[in-house]
């Protein structure tokens, strides 16, 4: 509901007070079907860069995920690993993203 009434422009209680429920379940509806919002800009977001460092990764290294360029993401640990310390996986993949254009860096 509050992603709505911030798409709408609207306070929630006037959202609420203009709104009845079957338009409210319709909204609703329509959000699982196409998603608006911070977390879908941020998802393409996601995607250029996903692609861009994939583009230019090493051979050896591991392709990145869009989820990788989401830090707030939650994501579930790989079943081969299944106690791995909990890193944070933010700033991994800052130093691996730096470690990908280390060798252009004029010093």
């Amino acid at each position: 509901m509050f992603r709505l009434a911030l798409a709408l422009g609207l306070p929630v209680r006037e959202l609420l007070a203009r709104m009845g429920s079957d338009e409210l379940t319709e909204w609703m509806a329509f959000y699982q079907l196409e998603p608006f919002g911070d977390f879908r800009a941020d998802l393409r977001s996601a995607i250029v860069a996903c692609t861009l460092a994939n583009a230019h990764r090493s051979k050896e290294g591991r392709p990145f995920t869009p989820e990788d360029f989401m830090p707030f993401v939650d994501r579930q640990h790989k079943a081969d690993s299944p106690k791995t310390p909990a890193i944070d996986e933010s700033r991994l993949n800052i130093v691996r993203f730096k470690a990908m254009f280390a060798h252009r860096v004029k010093r």
